[in-house]
């Protein structure tokens, strides 16, 4: 599997080498966003391509290796190496069927293993496209339709509320799950999901020409999908309650111009049934609920109109009291865009990650006679390379402290490498 993903990595950066294309060149004219680097795909001016956008259906497909090898680990060092994939279509209803709206479906496949799973132990993965059943599944089939000159924004299918909650760009630059991805304490305490596993749901979304916005949403809770049987799993069979997530944030600055900045507020309330964490024989309590605070600021830029600059982050989270595994997790960071000036695309990101383990999990652990859980903290620091439009390759290291949160397991070092295509 080692010698697989670095002929694939070798493979990508050969196919670097040729002229660059109308569609590279197009992209390049486009304005930029600011908080996130947008791939234009490798197919991006292929005849076939082209053919189905002109008839409303712009296909997708991506591929991220990400490998590395520890230093030390409670079982051991080694390395690792986790694939991802996913194949599918954004169509626009409007001119492939009639009716005005966006369809989404994609399939999604995970092999491979993991670091913090073979070695290290720790909560947060240090390859972040890992797990949830490591197996072909059925990510998403949604559609959105746009109301009220386009401030009301209704969603519904079968995919994941992540997707559309407590997400950051910034936090996107990162090869470890605690940044990249979604906030670790709700997925840890709560009935949250990422993506790739899906859910039924429904969102409603309000945006304002002013930047502020509120949404909210209802999704079933179902365990079982994330198991390895259950990549096609689309049933109610083993649902365990209902997701209820509120949330509201204000963005500000869309273009170079600007000091641009993301802040945003939210609240879940889990309706599932959910053991006491520090008393696991004591009846069971009637929900989950948590919340979530995430910023990201723009604070130095070094010319008038560039998407090049340095910009911070922070999110914090809180879980129940009573069933909450993580009570409180931290995030911190800092990503400077354009470092050198030929190579605007390029990020370097540093970043600190906290997880608390429940007070209540400690006590009984302790009284238990058992190893305590403390926190595991994480720090990573990366350079990511825009290698080509559609091929970023990003190097790390990465320090990890009490894995598993606990004091008793080797601290460890962690060289890892990501390779993500867009296709």
């Amino acid at each position: 599997m080692k010698l697989l993903s670095l002929n694939g990595i070798g493979l990508l950066l050969l196919a670097v080498n040729g002229p660059v294309s109308a569609a590279e060149a197009t992209a390049t004219a486009k304005p930029k966003p600011v908080d996130s680097v947008v791939q234009t795909p490798l197919s991006a001016d292929w005849a076939a391509r082209l053919w189905l956008q002109d008839r409303g259906v712009t296909p997708s497909a991506r591929i991220v290796i990400g490998s590395g090898v520890n230093s030390d680990g409670y079982k051991g060092s080694g390395w690792s190496t986790a694939e991802h994939i996913d194949l599918g279509a954004t169509i626009d209803t409007g001119k492939a069927l009639g009716f005005d709206g966006t369809l989404r479906v994609v399939f999604s496949d995970r092999f491979g293993n993991a670091i913090n799973e073979r070695s290290t132990g720790s909560y947060i993965q240090n390859q972040a496209f890992y797990g949830q059943g490591q197996n072909l599944r059925f990510n998403e089939l949604s559609y959105e339709r746009l109301l009220l000159d386009k401030r009301l924004s209704l969603k519904g299918g079968f995919y994941s509320m992540g997707n559309d909650f407590g997400g950051l760009p910034y936090t996107c630059n990162f090869n470890n799950n605690g940044q990249c991805g979604h906030p670790l304490g709700p997925i840890y305490s709560s009935g949250w999901l990422d993506n790739p596993t899906g859910q039924w749901g429904l969102r409603v979304k309000w945006n304002d020409p002013s930047g502020w916005y509120a949404q909210t949403g209802i999704y079933d809770v179902n365990p079982t999908r994330k198991q390895a049987n259950s990549g096609f799993r689309v049933s109610t069979r083993g649902k365990t309650g209902l997701f209820l997530p509120v949330e509201v944030g204000y963005s500000h600055g869309t273009s170079g111009e600007d000091y641009g900045g993301t802040y945003k507020v939210g609240y879940y309330l889990d309706t599932s049934n959910a053991d006491d964490i520090g008393n696991p024989a004591a009846p069971r309590a009637s929900h989950r609920s948590g919340s979530y605070v995430q910023a990201a600021q723009r604070v130095w830029k070094p010319e008038g109109d560039t998407v090049r600059g340095i910009s911070v982050f922070g999110v914090a989270t809180r879980a129940d009291a009573k069933t909450g595994l993580m009570r409180y997790s931290w995030e911190a960071g800092v990503s400077w865009r354009g470092v050198i000036a030929s190579r605007e695309d390029d990020v370097l990101s540093l970043a600190w990650n906290r997880l608390d383990i429940s007070d209540r999990l400690a006590r009984h652990q302790q009284l238990a006679g058992k190893d305590v859980q403390s926190n595991e903290q994480f720090v990573e620091l990366n350079y990511g390379v825009q290698v080509a439009p559609w091929l970023v390759l990003r190097p790390a290291v990465q320090y990890v402290a009490r894995p598993g949160a606990y004091a008793s397991r080797p601290d460890s070092w962690v060289f890892t490498l990501q390779a993500q295509a867009t296709l």
